[in-house]
């Protein structure tokens, strides 16, 4: 199964980095545009998002238009141990490039996720099936962090990145919609 998800890993971040940037600035849009129109996203007042690298489907139009209409945003930094804390958002902070070069946020560290009570998380993702497994980049970050959270949990991944079925493992935690530059679409995850 690592082997599977290994191999499958490497296919679909080829694919991301042969998007070109026209077409990440526009999934870039159509991502905030979806998310805004979904319930659970417009009604949350505590949301839990991530600033994307240049190849993932975009998030900084997103986390502008939250943070413009008063959500409360809690962006993740890498702490030690191959664990998240979170920062809430501030758009004066600065930004500093992180060990794995990530633009992370300068501020109070809180953590765990679970503590937070936050309406919805948005996590990052290479790809998610019709179960709900989502599949991550590899290191457990997020699959850690979303350990016990109760939270509405959604993956943001490109379309062609829906899958019928992606290997799972007992410690993947499943999301129960996927949001996409063609809309947001629920899995069978409970």
């Amino acid at each position: 199964m690592v082997a599977d998800k290994r191999a499958l890993r490497e296919r679909l971040l080829a694919s991301r980095r042969a998007r070109s940037v026209e077409t990440r600035a526009a999934v870039a849009d159509a991502v905030r545009d979806h998310a805004l129109a979904h319930a659970p996203i417009a009604r949350a007042r505590r949301v839990a998002l991530y600033r994307s690298m240049a190849a993932e489907p975009g998030t900084g139009p997103l986390l502008e238009a939250l943070t413009q209409r008063g959500a409360e945003v809690w962006l993740p930094v890498v702490a030690s141990g191959h664990g998240l804390e979170w920062v809430r958002h501030d758009p004066s902070s600065p930004l500093v490039r992180s060990g794995l070069g990530i633009e992370e946020p300068q501020g109070e560290r809180h953590g765990p996720l679970a503590d937070l009570d936050v309406d919805v998380v948005l996590a990052p993702a290479l790809a998610v099936d019709h179960a709900g497994h989502r599949l991550g980049r590899g290191a457990g970050y997020y699959d850690r962090a979303l350990a016990g959270v109760t939270a509405t949990l959604i993956a943001i991944v490109h379309a062609d990145e829906l899958l019928p079925e992606l290997p799972a493992e007992s410690h993947d935690v499943s999301v129960s919609a996927a949001l996409t530059e063609q809309g947001v679409f629920r899995t069978l995850a409970p």
